[in-house]
């Protein structure tokens, strides 16, 4: 049988009324960077955590700044992380907004792409565009600034500052013959000054500006939406934000950055061994924060949530309801669920619907389950927590061979999880935490899944919210 919910979805999977709540924030923000972006703004951080949907919201934000007529360009970091130089990729992901009208002996088809690996290939780089490999030292400039010069070359025209890079090169040289270390640290700070913020400042300059005349409405900003840095590794990911949010901070281009800000401040906290303030430090690099993703994905997911919990799909569950013990399940699977899957709506759809497969499969069984729907739910969906969670002990209860045994256990797990921490131990507990071998870690995070209790009243019914987590587990 078909649930309502899944009629009303849009073609990414999401419900229609969450997307109509997103586009209109997503409208919101987009008219606050257009406005604010043609006078100071240049850097800004849409801040949610990981699967709230801060893709979903620079899609729809992208959307609203394309129809407003600004040219919009996009930088996924994860994909680009195996790049031998993603910071040049960062810069070349501008390409697609600029027009090289014409490049004299190229036809009209050819694109950027080929143009620039001609160039580097000409200039002795490798034919692709990761330029070159990064080294300890100023790798990632390095590229960005040989990006810049290629990329104004052949699409703006400009020239090279050829003083400034020979000067660099020969402080290079004389840094990587000079036996006196600290020597090397200073001639090579002086080469890197002598390019990177001058020089790469002008060309970011001259490329914005053709990015900007060829839009429909060039006075509008030029934007950049950087997505997927808090998927690289740490290292990684703070340099690329570091090179989005400082060294792209020129008029006529607004750079957006999606990050779990959270993410970023430990990166911050370890790359800089705890003397700077991670919070600190992330709003020096922005000039604004875009609030609310997590928020709106919080009551998204609980109105998902509200809806999935009691679709029709659940037909084998027979037991009568009660509307106050349904709501208190209901809160109590909301509270599980916030655990496992914080805010990603997604995988709280993925986890319902795989509770609902198991419940299907033990048809026969949950047929004969007396208990209301919502408690009989809730005993599988915590069954299916542990196994997803704990794989260990959930192996260690599958070697027991007799059903009964497995459900005693289960049994005392259900019954002491209120007892757990509790310095009078009863010998129960000791058993169990030996048999299972549990880590006081893991005692507080079962012993909060399974209690359950305050619905299984009576010993009768604790036996047979034991076999439904056990169904969860997949070993009934």
């Amino acid at each position: 049988m078909t649930s309502s919910v899944e009629t009303t979805l849009t073609v990414d999977g999401m419900p229609v009324f969450a997307h109509e709540q997103c586009d209109n924030a997503a409208q919101q923000t987009a008219w606050l960077l257009l406005e604010e972006g043609k006078s100071s703004l240049r850097t800004v951080l849409i801040t949610a955590s990981h699967g709230a949907g801060k893709t979903t919201q620079l899609k729809l934000i992208d959307y609203h700044l394309r129809k407003a007529g600004a040219s919009v360009s996009w930088f996924n970091g994860w994909a680009h992380k195996e790049d031998i130089d993603p910071f040049a990729s960062l810069l070349f992901c501008l390409w697609d907004e600029v027009d090289i009208r014409g490049e004299p002996g190229t036809s009209s088809g050819e694109s950027v792409d080929s143009l620039v690996s001609a160039a580097m290939r000409r200039k002795g780089f490798p034919s692709t565009t990761a330029v070159i490999s990064r080294d300890a030292v100023d790798g990632g400039e390095r590229a960005l600034l040989v990006a810049a010069d290629l990329i104004s070359q052949l699409v703006t025209k400009s020239q090279p500052h050829t003083e400034l890079a020979h000067a660099s090169k020969l402080l290079s040289d004389a840094a990587s013959v000079s036996e006196d270390r600290f020597r090397q640290y200073k001639l090579l700070e002086r080469s890197r000054s002598y390019t990177f913020a001058r020089r790469f400042r002008e060309q970011m300059e001259f490329i914005v500006q053709h990015i900007r005349h060829r839009q429909t409405d060039p006075h509008l900003p030029c934007f950049l939406l950087v997505d997927d840095l808090d998927r690289c590794p740490p290292k990684l990911g703070l340099s690329l934000l570091e090179a989005a949010a400082r060294f792209f901070s020129v008029a006529g281009i607004v750079v957006v950055v999606a990050l779990d800000e959270a993410t970023a401040r430990r990166w911050v906290q370890s790359a800089y061994e705890g003397n700077v303030d991670g919070h600190s430090y992330i709003d020096k690099l922005f000039d604004r924060r875009i609030l609310g993703v997590e928020e709106r994905a919080r009551m998204i997911w609980a109105q998902i949530l509200g809806v999935e919990w009691r679709m029709a799909e659940w037909d084998c569950l027979n037991g009568r309801a009660h509307p106050e013990m349904a709501d208190r399940a209901v809160i109590s699977a909301t509270r599980l669920l916030r655990i496992h899957s914080g805010s990603d709506i997604r995988k709280v759809r993925r986890t319902l619907s795989e509770v609902r497969t198991i419940i299907l499969d033990e048809g026969d069984y949950m047929s004969k389950v007396t208990l209301m729907p919502d408690v009989a739910r809730l005993g599988v969906l915590c069954g299916y927590l542990i196994r997803d969670r704990f794989p260990r002990i959930v192996a260690r209860i599958s070697d027991m061979r007799l059903l009964d045994a497995r459900i005693e256990v289960i049994e005392e797990l259900v019954a002491l999880a209120p007892a757990w921490g509790d310095p009078d131990e009863s010998e129960t507990l000791q058993w169990l935490r030996e048999f299972l071998e549990l880590t006081p870690q893991e005692e507080r995070e079962i012993g909060y899944i399974l209690d359950v209790r305050q619905f299984l009243p009576t010993d009768v019914l604790i036996n047979v919210g034991a076999q439904l987590v056990l169904i969860g587990m997949g070993l009934r």
